[in-house]
């Protein structure tokens, strides 16, 4: 049985084996030669009919309105996966740089403090030309006279300034 829409005419298989629904052919036509039985005529059905309940209409047209829905969504949705993977993976790198740099920084702090302890330690053993901390050869300097403030130059001297970003520190 041949689909069609509701407002078309659907051509269909006669039922009987041989037989056509008109008797004779009309006039102005040409005979028509015996047909096999593959070859036996179409009758014609009005479509109006209802040949599909309408539970299974609504689920076509649902079906025909869904898909390109679903293609919009994946297609939408699969470069926001994409992102958040990549975010994920640059953040773990990121975080496994600060990982490197604090270890790093913690190495740097021990060592300093290893050398501070060792000078200090050469120093108690072998005070080689270095005076003890004491009063009497503690030196103290008188602070100096204050000084007027002076007026800042104004900017009208002459000299523009031109906001450039420096190329390097």
């Amino acid at each position: 049985m041949a689909v069609a829409s509701r407002s078309k005419v659907v051509p269909v298989r006669s039922k009987k084996a041989g037989s056509s629904a008109r008797s004779h052919p009309p006039q102005g036509r040409r005979k028509t030669r015996t047909l096999s039985r593959q070859e036996q005529p179409l009758d014609l059905i009005d479509s109006r009919s209802p040949q599909f309940p309408n539970w299974l209409i609504l689920l076509m047209v649902f079906r025909k309105l869904s898909t390109p829905i679903l293609m919009v969504t994946v297609l939408g949705i699969l470069p926001l996966y994409a992102w958040r993977v990549n975010t994920q993976q640059s953040w773990g790198d990121q975080y496994t740089k600060l990982e490197e740099l604090q270890r790093d920084q913690r190495d740097w702090i021990t060592r300093n403090e290893e050398r501070k302890f060792q000078i200090s330690e050469n120093l108690e053993n072998n005070p080689a030309g270095f005076v003890p901390k004491s009063s009497k050869t503690t030196v103290f300097f008188k602070p100096a006279p204050a000084r007027p403030a002076q007026p800042a130059p104004s900017q009208g001297n002459g000299i523009t300034h031109i906001d450039v970003a420096p190329i390097g520190y």
